[in-house]
């Protein structure tokens, strides 16, 4: 079976193929490695998804009959809610660190059938904190621009006329803007060791030199997310509207499958994303030529 080299140049259509059949040599691995502990966290998550249904369904009857819209205050205020949260966050990050694990690993020449869970576990958890430290960081940088938005708001909205059209229209279109850069911070620090700022800055810099194609990569794998996700969540969809956020056993079970959807969805997206990131990183700087290089002044 021939390796599939990582950092190459690879025009869109070629991203999509490398990306697929890395998969197609690897899912029996990569998914055996994700399920371990990927099924236990969606049954857990179903469980809490529940919860917050059940929980949203009855202030959603309150503000119905009641017309008191207050009542939306007390989603917040669950446990359960916050539960749920912090479950699913570390459901997605671990499986994205699985994921960034297994390449890695198939990367250093080392993967095989028989590599477990227990192989990757220093990878794995190295790779999740790096992941939690990218994300704490984008958050601050997202409420810093929040609040600069929040300001140009206001002196365009006191300044001139029509200014509250104009701001809500640039910060549409800087919401945008950031979407592809912001997918792809985490990728210098999984594969190439990087340090957190420079993970950041450099997928930044990626990201909008790149911006269209890594755009209309984003939105291909968004139209498959939601198709997989529909399929997976539909039962669960149906009972919960034909039973009024009822809880029961086959509430949490249709939880559990809907929330297993993550499991087979995230890894896709990331592999797919990597290997976006993979080619626009050897087009703006040869990593491969340069390894190439290394290789023979090691020599």
């Amino acid at each position: 079976m021939e390796m599939i080299e990582f950092y190459k140049n690879r025009s869109l259509g070629e991203r999509f193929s490398a990306a697929a059949e890395f998969l197609r040599q690897n899912w029996k691995v990569l998914y055996k490695i994700i399920l371990i502990p990927a099924i236990p966290l969606a049954i857990v998550m179903g469980y809490f998804q529940q919860t917050f249904v059940s929980g949203y369904t009855a202030i959603l009857q309150r503000v119905i009959a009641d017309k008191d819209i207050t009542a939306f205050n007390d989603m917040f205020s669950s446990a359960g809610t916050w539960i749920y949260y912090i479950v699913y966050l570390v459901f997605v990050v671990s499986l994205s660190a699985m994921a960034a694990a297994v390449m890695s690993r198939y990367q250093a020449g080392a993967l095989s059938k028989d590599t477990s869970l227990k192989d990757l576990g220093s990878q794995i958890l190295s790779n999740m904190g790096k992941l939690f430290l990218i994300g704490l960081c984008v958050i601050v940088i997202a409420v810093l621009a929040l609040i600069i938005i929040g300001i140009l708001i206001g002196v365009l909205a006191s300044s001139i006329p029509g200014g509250v059209v104009l701001a809500v229209f640039i910060a549409f279109a800087a919401f945008f803007a950031i979407i592809p850069p912001l997918y792809l911070v985490r990728f210098p620090a999984l594969f190439q060791n990087a340090s957190v700022g420079t993970s950041i800055k450099k997928g930044f810099i990626l990201g909008f030199k790149n911006w269209g194609s890594t755009f209309a990569m984003i939105i291909v794998l968004g139209v498959a997310t939601v198709v997989i996700s529909f399929v997976f969540g539909l039962p669960y969809t149906i009972w919960t509207l034909t039973h009024l956020g009822q809880s029961d056993a086959v509430s949490y079970i249709l939880g559990g499958i809907s929330s297993l959807s993550e499991a087979f969805v995230t890894p896709l997206v990331f592999v797919f994303l990597a290997f976006q990131y993979f080619s626009i990183a050897e087009k703006e700087e040869g990593i491969s030529l340069q390894s190439k290089v290394e290789e023979f002044d090691n020599l």
